[in-house]
């Protein structure tokens, strides 16, 4: 069975010959520069350490190491446009096309100027976005998509990001984001609107040049905090799920992918919702955070209807177990979520500088070991 026809099975719910791999090449299942640097030194590897995330601190993973690991995904990102020139400081700081100003702050690099932080309603309404459909952005895109559709057996993942909650919430300010829900929720909706009709516009021409090749669209926003919601349910209901709806049903309008939504936290309140929206996976079902850490109630309550991501604990045992816990985990996580198909493995959300490398390759070796179906462990 080729890595696409086994990651397909499983985003349908079905069990493919064994439980497919992610790792590494994305916002949501990528890996801290630090974390790249010990594994690639570990892995007797050369590798320059090149970052694709500047505010993560992403390091691009190398084919040979993808490969070792059995990974069956590789991404498909559009082009950086022509019109914006990005320059990183020497300290890593920098300022985004959207004009969010980061500063490298340890191991990440945080907001520190968020351009409509003071802005007026109609400052707002009027505020410049770049363009969306930049011609540079999809430059040859349908063309190396398709070379690599035909020349490889890989999963093909469409890798730029959607978010209505996150990047609106850089734009303005997350503070001031949140004291809106409460105090301004008006300008809010219109501020939410114009970044879903940006990514709207955006994945009109992405989905055009890319669509027919890929097995899966991400969006990404987070919904939980580390105890529970990020905030009240009823103004989720109300104001972002039938946004959601909007854009997920123009996505697949464009395309057969599959729809995998990345939130972090406690986010078990919501998973009936994002059924609802036409989500047919979570990413990373943190397992530290609150309801998140019986694999077995999540299975039984929703693997019927929606596809999981990991669930490794990786603010605990994946950065401070020892490789046997790391090993005992990923069979812990095999065993109760991918019977009956619809789990995908990954080490949970981007592996941290502070991981060992010996629980990395462990990680990914178990889950090459104990994935096979028939699941009996």
């Amino acid at each position: 069975m080729t890595s696409r026809e086994r990651y397909r099975l499983a985003m349908n719910l079905q069990e493919p010959d064994r439980v497919p791999i992610d790792f590494g090449q994305d916002g949501c299942n990528g890996i801290n520069e630090i974390a790249y640097t010990n594994l690639i030194k570990y892995l007797d590897i050369i590798d320059e350490v090149k970052i694709f995330d500047f505010m993560q601190r992403l390091a691009i993973v190398k084919e040979e190491i993808l490969t070792k690991f059995n990974v069956d995904t590789r991404y498909i990102f559009a082009n950086k446009p022509k019109t914006f020139n990005l320059t990183i400081a020497p300290d890593g700081s920098y300022t985004d096309e959207f004009g969010v100003i980061r500063k490298r702050v340890g191991f990440y690099c945080e907001n520190i100027y968020p351009p409509l932080g003071n802005a007026s309603l109609q400052e707002i309404v009027n505020w410049k976005m770049p363009d969306p459909e930049e011609k540079s952005r999809f430059e040859n895109l349908k063309e190396r998509t398709k070379k690599l559709c035909e020349e490889t057996h890989y999963a093909l993942i469409a890798g730029d990001l959607a978010s209505i909650f996150y990047l609106p919430a850089e734009i303005i300010g997350y503070q001031k984001f949140m004291e809106s829900i409460s105090m301004n929720l008006s300008v809010l909706k219109i501020l939410i609107d114009r970044i879903m009709e940006w990514h709207m516009a955006f994945l009109n021409r992405y989905l055009d040049e890319i669509g027919n090749f890929i097995e899966t669209v991400w969006i990404a926003d987070d919904w939980g905090t580390q105890n529970g919601p990020i905030m009240n349910p009823n103004i989720f209901k109300e104001i972002f799920k039938p946004r959601y709806v909007k854009l997920i049903d123009f996505i697949k309008s464009k395309t057969k992918a599959k729809i995998c939504l990345h939130s972090c936290g406690s986010i078990f309140y919501a998973i009936p919702d994002f059924i609802d929206m036409g989500v047919d996976a979570i990413q990373p079902l943190q397992a530290a955070a609150a309801e998140m850490d019986n694999p077995i109630r999540l299975k039984d309550k929703f693997g019927d209807k929606i596809a999981f991501y990991s669930n490794m604990p990786n603010q605990t045992v994946v950065p401070n177990g020892t490789p046997a816990e790391v090993r005992e985990e990923v069979k812990k996580r095999i065993k109760y979520l991918a019977p009956g198909g619809g789990y995908i493995f990954a080490m949970g959300h981007n592996i941290q500088a502070d991981v060992p490398p010996e629980n990395i390759v462990t990680g990914f070796k178990a889950a090459y070991e104990f994935g096979k179906y028939p699941i009996n462990l």
